[in-house]
Formats: C-alpha cells, sequence, structure tokens
C-alpha cells in the first residue's frame, strides 16, 4: 500500500462467531457467501474440519456444546467486502435475528496522513498523561515498531496502537493503526450502534482512552486532550458499549424462578383446577402488577414482532 495515496479509513478487521445449531452451509448462506469455491481441510481448535475460503473459516465437527465457528481475519473481512452478496448490516442483524454470538469483533482506524507520531503516544503512555477505563497498558518495542496496549488480554475491551508500517517492514511510510478489540456481549453492542462505523468507533474509543494535556480538575477525565487525540477523535460523543444485565436477562431469571421456585406450586393448581380457571385466578389475584414484569411483558412482545417482521421481510434492512 502507498501511504502516500491511501486514506485514513476505519474498517472491520476481525470478526468471529459461533452457532449451537446452524450448518455450516446455512452459516455460509448467512454470509453471502454461497456462490464461492469453499475448500474442505483440517479444523482447528477441537474441531475436525473446516470450510476454508478467502481468509474466512467455517469450523465444525467439534464436541457436541462447540456448536459451529465462524472466523474472519482482516483479510477475510476484505473478502466478505468484495464477494459477499450482503453488506456487514445485513450480517450483524441474521447474526441477531438467528441467536448467533459474536465472541470477537476488531475495528481499526487507519491513520496515513500523519494524524498521530506513534512515538508521542508512546511517551505520553510511559509518563502516565492517559486515562483509560482499564487498569492494565504496556508498551513493547521490537523489530517490527512500537505497540500500546491498552486492557490485558482477557478483557473485553482492548485497545492496541502500532505502527504498521514497521510491521509491514515499509518503514519509509506513514501507516499507524488504532485497533479496539471486542469480545462477546461488547462486540455485539458495538453492532447496534445506530451510527456509520467510523462515528461509532469515535464514539467507543473516547469512552474508553484519552490521551491528555496536564490539568488542574482532580478527575483527569476532565483534563484537556492532547490535539492529536482530538485531531482523531474529531466531534465524537462518548459511546459505552457496557450494558448491564437487561431484559433478556430478567427474562431468563424470572423463567428460571417460575420453574424452579413456583414450578411445583403451579403444576399442583393447574391439575386442580385446570388451565383455564389457573389463568383466571392469576388474573384476578388482589395483588397489583408488578411494573417490572410489565415491561418484560411488553419487551417480549416486541421483540417477538420484531423477529417476525424480519422473517417476512426476509431481514435486510440495508438501503440502496
Amino acid at each position: 500500500m502507498d501511504s502516500s495515496t491511501a486514506e485514513n479509513m476505519v474498517i472491520y478487521d476481525w470478526l468471529s462467531f459461533t452457532s449451537k445449531d446452524l450448518s455450516p452451509d446455512q452459516l455460509i448462506e448467512i454470509l453471502g457467501l454461497s456462490h464461492v469455491s469453499w475448500i474442505l481441510t483440517k479444523g482447528a481448535r477441537g474441531y475436525q474440519d473446516r470450510k476454508y475460503f478467502g481468509s474466512i473459516s467455517v469450523h465444525y465437527n467439534g464436541r457436541a456444546d462447540m456448536g459451529t465457528w465462524v472466523e474472519m481475519s482482516g483479510q477475510g473481512c476484505r473478502t466478505f467486502e468484495s464477494l459477499s452478496a450482503v453488506g456487514w448490516d445485513a450480517l450483524f442483524g441474521a447474526i441477531r435475528d438467528h441467536g448467533l454470538k459474536i465472541t470477537r469483533l476488531d475495528v481499526a482506524y487507519d491513520d496515513h496522513e500523519g494524524v498521530f507520531e506513534i512515538g508521542d503516544v508512546v511517551v505520553n503512555t510511559q509518563t502516565g498523561m492517559f486515562v483509560s477505563r482499564s487498569n492494565y497498558w504496556e508498551t513493547v518495542l521490537s523489530s517490527k515498531g512500537s505497540t500500546i496496549q491498552i486492557g490485558s488480554p482477557q478483557s473485553k475491551v482492548l485497545i492496541r496502537i502500532y505502527d504498521k508500517a514497521a510491521e509491514r517492514g515499509k518503514p519509509e511510510e506513514h501507516w499507524n493503526r488504532v485497533e479496539i478489540q471486542m469480545r462477546d456481549d461488547r462486540a455485539t453492542q458495538f453492532t447496534k450502534i445506530p451510527l456509520p462505523i467510523g462515528e461509532a468507533f469515535a464514539g467507543v474509543l473516547l469512552n474508553y482512552l484519552r490521551y491528555i494535556e496536564p490539568g488542574d480538575d482532580t478527575n483527569k477525565w476532565r483534563w484537556p486532550m492532547r490535539a492529536y487525540w482530538l485531531r482523531l477523535v474529531e466531534n465524537a460523543e462518548k459511546i459505552s458499549i457496557y450494558q448491564a444485565p437487561g431484559m433478556e436477562y430478567n427474562e431468563e431469571r424470572c423463567k428460571r424462578y417460575v420453574v424452579n421456585q413456583a414450578g411445583n406450586a403451579i403444576d399442583a393448581c393447574i391439575r386442580m383446577y385446570g388451565i383455564d380457571e389457573f389463568a383466571d385466578m392469576i388474573e384476578k389475584r388482589p395483588v397489583s402488577s408488578n411494573p417490572k414484569y410489565e415491561m418484560l411483558v411488553r419487551q417480549h412482545r416486541y421483540d417477538v414482532l420484531c423477529q417476525q417482521v424480519a422473517r417476512l421481510f426476509g431481514g435486510n434492512t440495508e438501503s440502496a
């Protein structure tokens, strides 16, 4: 890549997700890549078999609890963008509609125009002139350039800043990368942000990491940002991808309580009075309804309606 002609951009650079019940061919159809020729080869990480095409792997035939695992590297993401019959929004929508689990999503910003110098970021990191949501950080200097990592390898959100040109053996170029690696629920939440990828990236980055100038406020998050960080995030508003246990969790907890704690009593009432009379008893009980459970019911009905609409119209919400 010639950095003199390359433009700064934000891209998806890794995606992996799993399915408990869909077949490899069904997942390939969801990827919009049924029309290409997949190579059958040996699986990895406990899977016996794998279908492979253009740095995209579909691993299958593992243990019963492993399901099927789809993995797209950075090059695989470029393959998807070039050849898939669907786009990113449609893919993420299908992943949600089919109840698939995103295990990792990387989003990267490539700086070819000198927005920041990697040496400045290294020094500011080592001297503590930054704030982040993580207490773990490290800087690494090697023959392939400098790397700053904010967040531990086990973190659900990990940020890497590194010299991509040096990594590629092209020290004459200016190519720095800022990469957000998200796992599990954080990855899923990113795909739900109703903004273009660049704005979503900048908002999440601003929420998790800032390089700062010295200030007087006792809260370092209120210290002014370094000029290069301001250029990077531009006019973004911070976006959190943390989600407290919400409707899905509460609905499951409610179901577990009814089945495990009150199940025997409910079963006895149904057998004594019949399901219709039991339902009437519940409806006419003197206890007032709980707003928390009313909200659960409304959310459940809304989710069911959305699934029905998606099935009716094919689940593709992308504009032409």
